[in-house]
């Protein structure tokens, strides 16, 4: 069997994940879905994609 390719946000789902990362770095479980289903994301994925960006954020605020 062939292990499904990685899916990447788009440019539009990125646009209100970021927009959506300036107001909070922890969206609640009730966004994540919300979010999930107007971006066409599933709630982990997008709870993966914040765990990512704060670790992202955290770094290049210590360089």
């Amino acid at each position: 069997m062939v292990k499904a390719k990685r899916k990447r946000a788009n440019a539009n789902q990125l646009k209100v994940l970021n927009q959506v990362f300036q107001h909070t770095f922890f969206p609640s479980t009730e966004l994540r879905i919300q979010l999930g289903k107007q971006l066409g994301m599933s709630p982990r994925t997008v709870q993966i994609w914040f765990q990512n960006k704060r670790q992202s954020w955290r770094s290049k605020s210590r360089a």
